[in-house]
C-alpha cells in the first residue's frame, strides 16, 4: 500500500488511493482520490455494506442479500487499486471489488444534487413554456412521454390534446401518468352539480386555488382533470397559480409568516355519511437540510377547527394564512383559461392550485388522482430524475 497518492488526470473515472493511517495500522477507512481531483473518504462499514458480489448482493433484484444484523463487523485487512477498480481483502478473508465508476457517484453533494428536484418558478400565463402533447405521440412515443413529464418537473403543469371526450379515454391518460389512485372518491370519478360528495366542487360556485387531499395522509401527487362537456352556460375557467411561487414571495416579504406555516402543524378534515378524513402538517413543507420547498398544503375549505396553545399562536394562524393567499388570490400570479373538451390537464398537487370561476349551465368534467411515488417512478424510468 502506498502512502502518497499516484494521480492518473486522463479519465475522470481513473482513481488512487491515500491510505488512513493511526499508529501504524490502517484506520476503519479508505480516502480515494479521483483523477479529477475529488476526493471522497469511504468508512469500512459503508464499504462492506456496498458490496456488489454475488454473495452480497443480488444484482437481478438490484437488492441486498443480507440483513444489516448479518454483515460482519470486519476491517479492511488489505487492498489492491488500479484505475477502474479497487479490490479490498477482509479480516473475515471476504473479497470485495470496487469499481471507480460506482464509487464516484457517492460524494455527498453531487449524491444529494442528482436527487434534487429543480422546479422552474412562476406566474402568470405560461401556456407558451408548458408541453402541449398530442395523446397519440404521448401514448406512443418515449419522447412524448418525457415531454409531459419534464414539464411535470419544471412547471408542475402539462396538458394532452386529442383526447377522445369520455371517461374511458381520460384513463387511459391517467394510466400512461402512472396508474390510477383510488380515494373516497373513487379511482375515475365524473361529477357535475349534483352532490354525489360533500365537497364544494360538486356545485356552480366559484372555488378559490387551493391544493386537494390536505386530509389525507399523503394527498394526491396527480390531478387529471377533463371538461367532457359545458352546455347552455358560461363560467367555469380554470385558475392555476405556483404554490412555491407564492410560498418564497411570503418568505421574502413577510419571513416571520413563512417560519410559521412551515413549522405550524395545521389540521385539515372531510367529512361525510361514512367517512371522517383528517390529518395535520404544515402548510408549506421544506427539506430541513436544504430549506428547499417539497410541498405546498393549502386549502381554505377544508381547515378543521382547532384550538390555539396562546393568543400569539392563534393571531399567526390568521396572520399568515391570509398574507400568503394574497398571493394565490392575485390575478397577476393566475393563470386562466377554459379548459375544452378533448384536452386532458394534468397538475402537480404538491406544488400547484388550482380553482376555477362559478359558472352556469351543464357542465360535466371527469378526472382521477396519481400517487406521487407513482408518477415520480415514471420520471425516473424515463431518466428525467434520479
Amino acid at each position: 500500500m502506498a502512502n502518497e497518492p499516484i494521480e492518473w488526470m486522463d479519465e475522470v473515472s481513473g482513481i488512487c488511493i491515500v491510505p488512513i493511517e493511526s499508529a501504524g495500522a490502517v484506520d476503519r477507512a479508505l480516502d480515494v482520490l479521483f483523477a479529477d481531483g475529488k476526493s471522497i473518504r469511504f468508512e469500512d462499514c459503508w464499504l462492506r455494506d456496498h458490496c456488489r458480489c454475488s454473495s452480497c448482493y443480488h444484482s437481478d433484484t438490484f437488492q441486498r442479500a443480507h440483513h444489516i444484523l448479518e454483515i460482519p463487523d470486519a476491517t479492511i485487512l488489505s487492498f489492491e487499486f488500479d484505475r477502474k477498480k479497487i479490490d479490498v481483502v477482509w479480516s473475515d478473508n471476504h473479497k470485495s471489488t470496487y469499481a471507480a465508476e460506482f464509487l464516484y457517484k457517492f460524494d455527498y453533494t453531487t449524491w444529494k444534487e442528482s436527487r434534487r428536484l429543480k422546479p422552474i418558478l412562476w406566474h402568470g400565463n405560461i401556456h407558451d413554456k408548458i408541453s402541449v402533447v398530442p395523446m397519440e405521440k404521448f401514448l406512443k412515443s418515449v419522447d412524448g412521454a418525457r415531454h409531459v413529464f419534464q414539464s411535470l418537473l419544471d412547471y408542475g403543469v402539462a396538458l394532452v390534446e386529442g383526447v377522445g371526450v369520455s371517461l374511458e379515454e381520460t384513463e387511459v391518460v391517467c394510466k400512461l401518468l402512472g396508474g390510477v389512485q383510488h380515494t373516497i372518491f373513487g379511482g375515475m370519478w365524473q361529477f357535475t352539480t349534483r352532490a354525489d360528495h360533500a365537497d364544494t366542487a360538486y356545485t356552480n360556485l366559484p372555488l378559490a386555488a387551493h391544493n386537494d387531499n390536505t386530509y389525507f395522509t399523503e394527498a394526491a401527487g396527480l390531478q387529471i382533470l377533463h371538461c367532457l362537456e359545458h352546455k347552455n352556460g358560461t363560467g367555469g375557467e380554470t385558475i392555476l397559480v405556483d404554490g412555491f411561487y407564492g410560498a418564497l414571495e411570503l418568505k421574502k416579504e413577510y419571513p416571520e409568516d413563512f417560519k410559521f406555516l412551515s413549522s405550524f402543524n395545521l389540521e385539515a378534515e372531510y367529512i361525510e355519511p361514512g367517512h371522517h378524513h383528517t390529518y395535520s402538517a404544515p402548510v408549506i413543507r421544506i427539506d430541513n437540510e436544504t430549506q428547499e420547498l417539497q410541498q405546498i398544503r393549502f386549502n381554505v375549505y377544508d381547515r378543521a377547527a382547532m384550538a390555539f396553545k396562546n393568543s400569539e399562536e392563534c393571531r399567526s394562524y390568521y396572520r399568515s394564512l391570509r398574507n400568503l393567499s394574497k398571493y394565490y388570490q392575485d390575478p397577476s400570479n393566475q393563470w386562466r383559461f377554459k379548459l375544452k373538451p378533448g384536452t386532458v390537464m394534468i397538475m402537480d398537487n404538491f406544488r400547484v392550485l388550482h380553482g376555477r370561476t362559478g359558472f352556469s349551465g351543464s357542465r360535466v368534467l371527469c378526472g382521477s388522482y396519481v400517487a406521487r411515488s407513482d408518477w415520480l417512478d415514471r420520471a425516473r424510468s424515463l431518466g428525467l430524475i434520479q
